[in-house]
């Protein structure tokens, strides 16, 4: 999870987002940072970002092995807390100092889809790449959120967009939320397995690691 926005007991994710201010830098050159927040993935595909002009990659690992790739910046990081404790920690910690515009991340290859239980999803919506959250500003929006999930408290019931889990629908796309409405999305489901429920109630973890 990257982004939520609470709406009473529900709660609606994205696992990329970007945000910027082309107000306070129109007049200079642009300069994007992806922020990742890391555990033990793979991330050797932000290789080819890091070193590009103008753009700036920074990892923050929560990993006992801190990965090394050429031209990012990794940082460690305590081991607590979520990708939100992990972004929260770069916005608070740079706040005087952010890109024009910031790609945060989870760590895991961008790719399409999600699958119960399998930590190397990409999380990524059909139609969708990780190069259009990179791109700044598109159509002059000051942000660039997919929204593919969400989640109901206390139950911890759980209902996906259709584009993260069935590819070629044709309404499918970079929009905030499906085109169909209510349709766009997966019936609610609960899975007792699920790892957020693995140290009792979901509310809790969240109040207490995101």
């Amino acid at each position: 999870m990257v982004a939520f926005r609470s709406m009473s007991r529900f709660a609606t994710l994205c696992y990329v987002a970007s945000i910027g201010s082309l107000a306070a830098h129109a007049e200079s050159p642009l300069r994007t940072r992806i922020v990742l927040a890391h555990y033990k993935e793979d991330v050797s595909w932000v290789s080819q970002y890091a070193g590009k002009a103008n753009l700036d990659v920074t990892i923050y690992s929560k990993s006992d092995k801190i990965p090394e790739i050429a031209g990012a910046v990794t940082l460690p990081l305590a081991n607590f807390g979520r990708e939100s404790h992990t972004f929260l920690h770069h916005i608070v910690f740079n706040y005087d100092n952010l890109a024009d515009w910031t790609v945060f991340s989870q760590a895991t290859a961008p790719t399409w889809g999600y699958m119960i239980g399998d930590s190397s999803n990409g999380h990524m919506n059909d139609k969708v790449n990780f190069d259009d959250y990179v791109r700044p500003f598109p159509e002059g929006r000051d942000s660039f959120f997919v929204m593919n999930a969400a989640t109901q408290f206390p139950k911890a019931a759980q209902l996906n967009r259709l584009g993260i889990v069935v590819q070629g629908l044709p309404d499918e796309g970079p929009e905030m939320c499906p085109k169909q409405g209510a349709d766009g999305w997966t019936d609610w489901w609960f899975d007792a397995n699920h790892p957020h429920l693995r140290r009792g109630d979901m509310l809790e973890f969240y109040h207490k690691f995101v």
